[in-house]
């Protein structure tokens, strides 16, 4: 049961980035890396530190009564370069978060598109067929007539109806399979009615100025994003070569018979060195995820060129195939129209008319995928170039 109507592909394509999960997942990640940047955007690199003591020498027995009462607050430290390098880190991240939303919109869109492309075949097939039938219906028909006239075998007859009975056995299989599509359409966009992939063609480049490079492509963004937040982690780990030291005051009260003094107000501070044992291992690991993150998307890069290629060369191999296949088609049709007369007229027999009439469909099936393919290929294009048709 359809709740909406997805009467273009672009509808189809934002009605399903608007339901689907994973990029709800990601637009929240994207939320908390741009909290997580504006709260390390601070003075300090984390809250005020408090401290106290009680000392009494009642709990030994003593008979001084010398009682100490010391309280403190203190706060760390940013070493130099550290809190800028925390920022970067945090923004990288937010970048991280976003170029992965583009992603995903990429991976939903083409599911969208395949789904689409998927029951668009079918439905032309479906039709293609449903024209052969009728043709053969009217075929069967007069093959009847002629059978109780006397004028042909009955082995005529039975031909015809087991060429339709062929032919209606494949619009059942392919109306089941568009019923899984159309049902999948509906789980991804909220619609099964199919976005209508036949009013694309190469005049929207042209209107809309698309620039088809595969350096756009959401994939390879993405990868470049990872190498960065790398680059950063490495940078944050370089200035954060010993732990956050802390300055602030303390105070201490002192009473014991007959002090002359018994409060003192004074500075404490806290230094940890340095030490190799805890940096090295933490920046050869960012060393490494630098590299890592190099090769990916060096190998992302790879990938999507060798992609971008494939498509195009599938959607102008596609164009010359709906070329050749419709001309096929027109020469078969009036072939299968001429077998008619002539077997009407007794002049050929049946078989060779059904075989002209199987060779129609055949190229009516080869134009129809041809047209399906190299439209989907340019919406294709358009998506790894990070549009949306």
């Amino acid at each position: 049961m359809s709740h909406g109507r997805a009467e273009t592909l672009h509808d189809a394509i934002i009605a399903a980035r608007s339901r689907d999960p994973e990029t709800h997942s990601a637009d929240i990640d994207h939320q908390t890396s741009q909290k997580t940047a504006r709260a390390l955007d601070a003075w300090f690199p984390s809250g005020p530190v408090l401290s106290g003591q009680y000392l009494d020498d009642h709990f030994i027995g003593s008979k001084v009564g010398y009682t100490t009462y010391q309280g403190g607050i203190s706060v760390p430290l940013w070493l130099p370069g550290q809190g800028k390098a925390s920022v970067r880190n945090a923004e990288a991240g937010t970048a991280v978060a976003d170029a992965r939303i583009k992603v995903q919109r990429l991976l939903v869109s083409v599911r969208v598109l395949d789904l689409t492309s998927l029951a668009t075949s079918l439905s032309l097939e479906i039709a293609n067929l449903d024209e052969m039938i009728s043709l053969l219906d009217q075929t069967l028909t007069t093959s009847r007539r002629a059978v109780r006239a006397g004028e042909v075998s009955p082995a005529d007859e039975e031909a015809v109806e087991a060429e339709k009975e062929d032919f209606e056995a494949q619009v059942a299989e392919r109306r089941q399979s568009l019923d899984v599509a159309r049902a999948e359409l509906e789980t991804a966009t909220g619609s099964d009615e199919i976005p209508d992939l036949l009013s694309i063609d190469g005049r929207m480049l042209s209107v809309r100025k698309f620039r088809l490079d595969p350096d756009n492509d959401p994939r390879i963004a993405l990868a470049n994003s990872l190498t960065h937040e790398a680059q950063t982690a490495f940078d944050l780990t370089r200035h954060s070569y010993m732990p956050n030291p802390q300055i602030g005051i303390q105070v201490s009260r002192q009473e014991q018979y007959d002090s002359p003094w018994d409060t003192q107000v004074g500075v404490q501070f806290q230094v940890p060195l340095p030490s190799a044992a805890r940096n090295t291992p933490k920046l050869m690991k960012d060393v490494s995820a630098i590299g890592a993150a190099r090769r990916d998307a060096e190998l992302a890069r790879r990938k999507v060129a060798v992609e971008y290629r494939r498509i195009r060369a599938q959607m102008a191999s596609a164009i010359v195939v709906t070329k050749h296949a419709r001309a096929s088609h027109d020469a078969l049709r009036k072939r299968a129209v001429q077998l008619d007369a002539a077997w009407r007229a007794g002049e050929t027999p049946i078989i060779e008319y059904i075989r002209a009439r199987r060779g129609e469909l055949e190229a009516s099936q080869r134009l129809a995928q041809a047209d399906v393919i190299w439209r989907a290929s340019l919406v294709r294009i358009l998506l790894m170039s990070g549009q949306t048709p």
